[in-house]
């Protein structure tokens, strides 16, 4: 059995990849701060508690501040009942919470880590803070991993994150983590993967590295072949909302008679209005993507629902619809979806880690 301990672990691609090809796992641990992250796992992957749990409200309001899910002052403005769910979510996901308070002796055993860190210092849409070491930034997350690997020192770790990772000024750091990787014993692995040539509809580029204690015997990124969706396979039929076509600016692109299309305008005045087959990245603070369909020769457009944001990072439709079960909102789904991994990718790189199991 494969142990996983996903850090900064969102929904939980990782974990649904690993279900989806029926791998023989336990996760033992998670570790996230985010509100919308705790409860979206919690409601993907596990079951409700059904007894009730013989904690104080005053202890569990202690226990979130202890793991940095919010701060004494902030706690207190929280109504109790959202304290409660968080609580049990946290204590059934074994979510171990900010990865800098974490106690070395706390971290489980485990074989495969995950840790996609946060990318807001270091996208090329984002504030290009940067992640040098104790600076602070978000993205700098990325060195408190060092503590779970020299603690544990697990069989395979997993990094993912944008491409920005490996260039400019964030380059330097890159080469820096590789080098520590190696320093601890570590092969590594590491490519830009596109969700795009993994079966989905969506321009997604990402650094992978996978990295493994000891000498890889395989190619541990190589590409495994999935049926290839289309725009088809991820509109949803049900949705109504549709206007006329209005395009902002120059309109790169078109849409034939009877058929759908992914439709960005969300950078109108820099690069027009983009009608494609493939969808444009997924980003958690830039929603607005859209799909434009072409009727007897009128243009409709409309935004892209919850459903289709999460067909396009590959979750399955349960899992939208055991968040939307928890009363999670749309906004909030579509934001859990720009801040993931496509899932398919995910499946292919667990797929060669345990293939790479059998020559050990």
């Amino acid at each position: 059995m494969l142990r996983v301990f996903e850090a900064f672990s969102g929904v939980g691609a990782q974990r649904m990849a690993l279900r989806n090809i029926n791998a023989d796992f336990e996760v033992v641990a998670t570790s996230d701060i985010d509100e919308l992250a705790i409860l979206s796992y919690y409601y993907v992957h596990e079951y409700p508690i059904k007894k009730e749990i013989a904690v104080s409200i005053e202890d569990m309001k202690a226990y979130l501040v202890n793991k940095g899910i919010y701060t004494e002052k902030k706690v207190n403005n929280i109504e109790n009942k959202k304290i409660k769910l968080l609580y049990e979510a946290m204590i059934a996901t074994n979510n171990m919470g900010d990865i800098k308070k974490i106690n070395n002796k706390d971290i489980p055993q485990h074989d495969l880590f995950t840790y996609s860190f946060p990318c807001q210092d270091i996208s090329s849409l984002g504030k290009n803070k940067g992640l040098d070491v104790e600076s602070g930034t978000r993205s700098s997350l990325l060195w408190e991993c060092r503590k779970v690997i020299e603690e544990v020192k697990p069989k395979y770790l997993l990094l993912e994150n944008v491409k920005n990772l490996t260039t400019g000024k964030n380059k330097k750091n890159f080469i820096l983590w590789l080098d520590y990787l190696k320093e601890q014993g570590y092969d590594n692995q590491w490519g830009i993967l596109d969700a795009k040539d993994y079966g989905i509809p969506q321009r997604r580029p990402r650094v992978i590295v996978v990295s493994k204690y000891g000498k890889c015997k395989s190619d541990l990124l190589k590409r495994r072949d999935f049926a290839n969706k289309n725009i088809l396979d991820i509109i949803d039929l049900n949705e109504n909302n549709w206007v006329k076509f209005k395009p902002k600016a120059e309109v790169k692109g078109n849409v034939t008679v009877g058929k759908y299309a992914f439709l960005d305008d969300r950078d109108w005045k820099m690069n027009g209005v983009m009608i494609t087959d493939l969808c444009s990245t997924q980003r958690a603070g830039r929603v607005g993507l859209k799909v434009i369909k072409n009727e007897n020769g009128i243009l409709y457009e409309r935004k892209l629902n919850a459903l289709e944001c999460s067909r396009l990072m590959g979750f399955k439709d349960q899992d939208y619809e055991k968040m939307k079960n928890g009363n999670m909102s749309d906004a909030a789904i579509m934001k859990l979806c720009g801040n993931s991994i496509v899932v398919n990718v995910l499946e292919s790189i667990f797929k060669n880690i345990y293939e790479e199991e059998m020559y050990d």
